[in-house]
């Protein structure tokens, strides 16, 4: 039973560590090192799909409190105010989770198929920041240097990401279910 608790604190441990490390690359490295770059990846969304997809039967709690940390975190440094991210976090985690389910032994298919789907929601977000925020940018203007650069780069960035999603999963993954028969 302490086992369980171990690999529970190394996992929320984990979680919070990659969060942070992947905020501050995504705020601060990327526009600092790569200041003409075409592609703009959100990191943090790929990672909320890998927690979906890889922590198993604990995905629903991990994705939803790492999407919430995440997205509060990003929002924080980077964000206008608005506070859309936690919440496209959490829904893009938990929607990796159900198709995880749906889909139990195709777990890299499910993860880069759900991981587009989720830039896509994440284009939909940065458009709708823009008209929430005053539509003081022209909205082709937003698709061709904000929307497209933002799903190609969160696509490609799902490859990289996947082991470092199944890795950061692995100790709650470890845990094993027990038979309640086992004590009546």
């Amino acid at each position: 039973m302490r086992k369980h608790y171990v690999l529970h604190a190394m996992t929320a441990v984990g979680c919070v560590a990659c969060a942070i490390l992947l905020c501050a690359a995504q705020t601060s490295f990327f526009p600092h090192y790569l200041n003409d770059a075409i592609l703009v990846p959100d990191l943090l969304l790929c990672m909320c799909v890998g927690i979906g997809v890889f922590a198993g039967r604990y995905a629903h709690i991990y994705g939803t409190l790492f999407g919430i940390f995440a997205g509060i975190l990003a929002d924080g440094t980077a964000g206008c105010g608005i506070f859309l991210l936690p919440l496209l976090y959490v829904l893009c985690a938990y929607g990796a989770y159900v198709c995880a389910d749906l889909f139990p032994k195709r777990k890299f298919t499910v993860y880069l198929s759900f991981g587009a789907v989720a830039s896509v929601l994440r284009v939909i977000v940065a458009i709708l920041y823009v008209l929430l925020s005053g539509g003081s940018v022209p909205i082709p203007d937003v698709v061709r240097y904000v929307c497209i650069p933002l799903f190609f780069g969160t696509s490609i960035a799902l490859l990289p990401l996947f082991p470092a999603s199944w890795i950061l999963t692995l100790p709650v993954r470890k845990i094993k279910h027990q038979n309640i028969d086992k004590f009546t």
